[in-house]
């Protein structure tokens, strides 16, 4: 084997040195070039170790443009001066055997790399994940040996991976006195985001965003990295910048041994390259390992020449050199675990910190940091960073708007904050405008060539067709969540495919997963649907759109039809109503949306259906869903289809949701009344019974009990008459609450003590559906007592009815039993008791939320505060509070209480 001169590793010290400070001042060869007056080509081979040293003026001219002075300029000078002056020896002729250096050979040391990019200051609501950085750190430089020197932050693109792990660095870097080393893996693609979302700078704006917007983004403070071993920032390579990420890079021309960081790109091959069919990027569209390391080998002042041929043996070199060395290595954008593990350094004092879209869980020992979204607190600030704090102060609300439409997500608003500050004039409600329409949304958010768009772009053309069908298909489902059942009927695959396309797109940064669902961010969901716009035809676009719309309906069908009494599992998905409930539950945001899309569609006898379906599930879950919704949509769509059972018997569900769960009694009674004249139209005994029930419901909450018994009564007889037990034991049950309305209690509590009979015994109800039905009862029960003054036994029933209440999670309910029992107690003279009750019975209406039981509590908690001399000012506020409540009402209970505390906070 050759040996190397001492000419030769004084030219290599020069070149290392010349390279470490133009990367310091975050400038390309280019850039450098133009500042120096020279060519390209000489400062690539300056920095290369193949040249003479520059002459006096040129190395002159070299400082100044580097921006050196004092003892950095003296040392530069002095640098260049000691080199000798051999020959320029062409790549070509570099003999082979050179390729492997001497075992003993060591590469110069004087020049330390400090290799990482410009730092972002303003970053904003990441304290808590530099300060677990900084533990690690000091542990490490520490030589604690149980202590993993590798650290993986992972999350969304847009997220500022970068910008965190840069900043991290800086500050770190005292810990590791040897260097630091950063390398990107990414080799991002052509007309990608070059930086994959994740840096977090906004260059200059080249030009106006949209038609209109002629203003320009300034440059963000401080240089954007371009050539720190990381992708080109500027558009395409060229073929003298020696050590930018070449995409696609192979041996360099005219050297057959190496494929390394640094070489110059193959000629461009004509014929088609292999890409995916979803529009994935070709193979070379990333950094091998094996560049990297000799781009790495490079940065530690190894000469090309010593530069090892194997992957192999670099990665083996490199350990060796960086075995006693305190050294930060970056390796920013990894793609997968293979990337990340030959780069790995030998040094216990050395710390990794590996950039990625993905956990890379498949590295051992390594932890894992997630970076997510910023909460709405810091998203201000950093706004405000960027804008000024005065116009964020100046419009709160707009401000936090544009944290919301931006997603939280750190590269929106920084785009965003941009926009605003190269356009002072504009208000940031202006802004707020424009981001409002999602079909601009991800043009607004662009600035140059960097935009969420592009930092999504470079996670969806690295997808596989079937993954890449299911991202852009799954941005049709409706709701904020969903499982891996909707993406299989939205794609058109099965569970299992689905299933795995979720977690690759998990993976990918392009779902998140919270717990054993998936949602979109905001932002990416836009995405999703611009490509499915722009890569499916309509025909499939509207076939996939129909398949899911109609796997929901069926489903919330199967699922509402568990509630019904006596309902069997032949031939539905679901074990019992517990689990169906589950579901509903779960899919609250997906299925009222298809049912609407249905009824939008014209799909007007599967709109029936499902409304019918879910009438007993309401019971369920009275105050969980918008059940006006639902049951109006099955009224238009049962006219539509001529069916007048079918709209009697909606219209009766229609009635009950509007007084029931809306609290709008007038509302409800006119429905109820158009069900009643319909039923008795067609001869439905079963639909006038029960119109009458839910009248008589109404009439007692209206003050007219009278009205109340009569109707109730009817009901009880056209029940009887047709044999149908359940709908007797209910009109029995409103039948007793208004006789318990007109006094006569006895009555009334034998009436509902046959009522809790009848649902203890075998009533025909789901288990959820009977537990429901005995905690009314109880409840009325409980009122029978409490009218007829034993205020011990009511307290005795409303706590029983509580319990009951929160066996079904009836929050409703169980607010109401609350509230009684409150009421009870302080009868009793229990005043601390009571008030403990009430301010339960507040908390419970206010989650539902109910408005009149907020403001019938709020009034009952004033009275308590008011008995207190101390209290009078609590009292106050509280009945201000229950005449704010009050103003959303407008039946006749709410006025009276209305002007009831009108005439209490006048006096």
């Amino acid at each position: 084997m050759g040996g190397v001169s001492l000419d030769e590793e004084r030219r290599d010290q020069f070149g290392v040195l010349l390279r470490t400070l133009r990367r310091r001042g975050s400038l390309t060869q280019e850039e450098l070039a133009e500042r120096s007056g020279s060519s390209v080509r000489s400062i690539r081979e300056l920095e290369r170790g193949r040249v003479r040293s520059p002459q006096r003026r040129t190395a002159a001219l070299l400082a100044d443009a580097l921006g050196l002075d004092g003892a950095d300029r003296a040392e530069f000078l002095a640098t260049a001066r000691t080199v000798r002056l051999p020959p320029v020896r062409p790549a070509a002729a570099e003999p082979s055997d050179e390729a492997t250096p001497p075992a003993n050979a060591q590469p110069p040391r004087g020049v330390v790399p400090g290799e990482l990019p410009g730092a972002v200051r303003d970053l904003a609501g990441r304290s808590g994940e530099l300060a677990r950085l900084r533990r690690l750190a000091d542990e490490v430089a520490a030589g604690h040996g149980d202590t993993a020197a590798l650290v993986v932050l992972h999350g969304p693109p847009g997220t500022g991976k970068t910008s965190l792990t840069v900043l991290a660095g800086h500050r770190l870097s005292g810990s590791f006195p040897d260097g630091q080393l950063f390398v990107d893996l990414s080799g991002a693609p052509a007309n990608a985001d070059p930086i994959s979302g994740d840096w977090n700078r906004v260059p200059v704006d080249p030009g106006p965003i949209s038609a209109g917007d002629s203003d320009r983004v300034p440059a963000d403070p401080g240089p954007i990295p371009d050539d720190c071993n990381r992708a080109a920032v500027e558009p395409g390579p060229t073929p003298d910048e020696s050590d930018r990420l070449a995409v696609g890079a192979g041996p360099a021309a005219g050297d057959p041994d190496r494929a390394v960081v640094g070489s110059e790109p193959a000629p461009l091959d004509t014929r088609a390259a292999p890409v995916a069919v979803s529009g994935g990027v070709p193979a070379s569209g990333r950094v091998e390992p094996a560049e990297a390391l000799a781009g790495l080998l490079r940065s530690l002042g190894l000469p090309d020449a010593r530069v090892p041929v194997s992957a192999a043996e670099r990665a083996g070199l490199f350990r060796t050199l960086t075995r006693d060395r305190r050294l930060l290595l970056v390796l920013d954008n990894a793609a997968d675990e293979a990337q990340v593990r030959a780069l790995l350094p030998a040094g216990r004092h050395c710390l990794v910190l590996v950039t990625s879209r993905r956990p890379l869980a498949g590295l051992a020992g390594a932890v894992r940091l997630p970076v997510g979204l910023l909460d709405p607190e810091p998203g201000r600030e950093l706004l405000a960073s960027i804008v000024g704090a005065e116009r964020v102060a100046a419009e709160p609300a707009a401000a936090e708007q544009l944290v919301r439409l931006c997603g939280r997500l750190p590269l929106a608003l920084r785009i965003a904050g941009n926009r605003l500050a190269s356009r002072p004039q504009w208000s940031l409600a202006r802004l707020v405008g424009q981001l409002r329409d999602q079909r601009r949304r991800l043009t607004v958010l662009t600035a140059g060539d960097l935009g969420v768009r592009a930092a999504f772009e470079v996670s969806y053309r690295q997808l596989d067709a079937a993954t890449a069908t299911a991202f852009r298909r799954a941005s049709l489902i409706p709701g904020a969540d969903f499982d891996a059942c909707l993406v299989a009927a939205a794609a058109g695959c099965d569970e299992e495919s689905a299933a795995q396309a979720a977690e690759d797109l998990v993976d990918a940064g392009l779902l998140l997963a919270p717990g054993d669902r998936y949602r979109f961010h905001d932002l990416v969901r836009l995405y999703a649907y611009e490509r499915l716009v722009a890569d499916e035809p309509p025909e499939q676009r509207a076939g996939a759109h129909d398949r899911m719309v109609g796997w929901l309906l069926h489903r919330t069908e199967q699922a509402g039809e568990m509630f019904s009494p006596g309902a069997r599992r032949a031939g539905n998905p679901f074990d019992d109503h517990r689990e169906a409930g589950a579901w509903l539950d779960r899919e609250s945001g997906n299925w009222p949306a298809a049912l609407r899309d249905a009824a939008r569609q014209g799909w007007h006898a599967d709109v029936v259906r499902v409304a019918r379906a879910m009438h007993w599930y309401s019971d369920a879950a009275s105050h969980r869903h918008s059940w006006d919704e639902v049951f109006s949509l099955g009224v238009t769509a049962a006219r539509a289809l001529d069916s007048p059972r079918d709209e009697a018997v909606l219209l009766n569900f229609l009635g009950w949701a509007r007084y029931y769960c809306r609290e709008r009694n007038s509302d409800g009674l006119e429905a109820l009344e158009q069900a009643l004249a319909l039923a008795r139209r067609i001869g439905d005994r079963r639909e006038e019974a029960w119109a009458l029930t839910y009248s008589a419901s109404i009439l007692i909450r209206s003050g007219n009990a009278g009205y109340a018994v009569d109707s109730a009564r009817q009901a009880v007889a056209l029940f009887r008459q047709i044999g149908f037990g359940l709908g007797e034991a209910c009109a029995a049950n409103v039948q007793g609450s208004a006789l318990a309305a007109l006094g006569r209690y006895a009555e009334a509590a034998e009436l509902h003590r046959e009522g809790l009979g009848f649902y203890r015994r075998e009533s025909g109800l789901s288990s959820t559906g009977a537990l429901i039905a005995e905690a009314a009862t109880t409840m009325a029960l409980g009122a029978d007592l409490a009218g007829a003054g034993n205020w011990s036994a009511a307290c005795v029933e409303y706590a029983r009815a509580r319990a009951l209440w929160q066996r079904c999670a009836g929050t409703f309910g169980e607010a109401g039993a609350a509230y009684q029992h409150g009421m009870a107690l302080r009868e009793l003279g229990d005043t601390g008791a009571a008030s403990e009750q009430l301010r339960q019975a507040l908390a419970l209406f206010a989650d539902v939320p109910s408005p009149w039981g907020e403001a019938r509590t709020l009034h009952a908690l004033a009275a308590l505060a008011g008995r207190d001399p101390a209290g009078t000012a609590d009292a106050r506020l509280l009945r201000r509070r229950a005449l704010d409540r009050c103003g959303e009402l407008d039946a006749p209970e709410a006025r009276s209480l209305r002007a009831t505390l009108l005439r209490e906070l006048a006096e």
